[in-house]
């Protein structure tokens, strides 16, 4: 416990080197829909991985020999740990480094162990990657002395139709928050269902934090109806019953 705390200073330093997207300006608008080419050597337009399911974006580089890896790491822990990857939802790891080649996206999917089909590796021309992260308000720079890229930690969720519904930030990104997340951005296709529906209305988002939290002021007055509502129904069925042994 002595230096559980010291893991906050690399995150703060490396999103304070950047500004966060802004979100009042990003959400609810189309990502850009460019070309990009996966693993295989596959051309073809982004929009065509988005199906009836939200799509996870995640902004890495292969060949990143720190924060990437640390990166994909929390990504694969928290969905592997919902286990509704292709069901709820698929991603992509997007790169950003033009000079990567399928030889690299492969070499990228096989150490993360993704299925190239609900998780793969894409990338883009030099363009199209400017692009790209320029519509989603994703800022990163190339330093040159070190050949590395500085970038922030950042999932980015699209809606069926492409629209930016929800930001999470962070290298261990919560279960609850992409569940949470992935439910608010397939609200744009389908109606939750009365178990999901229920669940996202218990939270919200809280922009200060970037984080959903309880709504406790939806949970505790829908506690108090639904306890009020099994009182009276056990008052009003204990009095049939008393009745009906009176009149039986």
């Amino acid at each position: 416990m002595k230096y559980a705390h010291l893991w906050i200073l690399p995150v703060c330093f490396l999103l304070s080197g950047f500004a966060l997207p802004d979100e009042k300006k990003f959400l609810a608008q189309k990502a850009a829909n460019i070309e990009a080419f996966d693993a295989a050597g596959n051309r073809f337009e982004l929009f065509t991985l988005l199906g009836k399911t939200p799509l996870i974006v995640s902004p890495v580089y292969t060949r990143c020999h720190s924060l990437c890896g640390v990166i994909s790491n929390g990504v694969k822990t928290a969905v592997t740990g919902l286990g509704s990857l292709g069901k709820d939802f698929t991603m992509i790891s997007f790169s950003f480094d033009s000079s990567d080649r399928p030889a690299d996206l492969a070499a990228y999917e096989s150490r993360w162990e993704m299925d190239g089909a609900n998780w793969k590796t894409i990338s883009a021309s030099p363009e199209n990657i400017r692009r790209f992260l320029s519509s989603i308000g994703y800022q990163y720079d190339y330093d040159s002395p070190t050949r590395e890229f500085n970038h922030p930690s950042i999932l980015i969720v699209l809606t069926p139709a492409g629209k930016i519904s929800r930001y999470i930030y962070g290298i261990n990104p919560s279960k609850k928050d992409i569940k949470l997340a992935v439910i608010e951005a397939m609200a744009e296709k389908t109606r939750p269902g009365i178990i999901k529906g229920f669940y996202l209305r218990c939270f919200g988002y809280d922009p200060l934090l970037k984080t959903y939290k309880p709504d406790w002021r939806f949970i505790i007055s829908t506690s108090a109806g639904l306890l009020m509502i099994s009182l009276v129904s056990g008052l009003f069925i204990r009095s049939f019953i008393v009745t009906k042994d009176q009149h039986g």
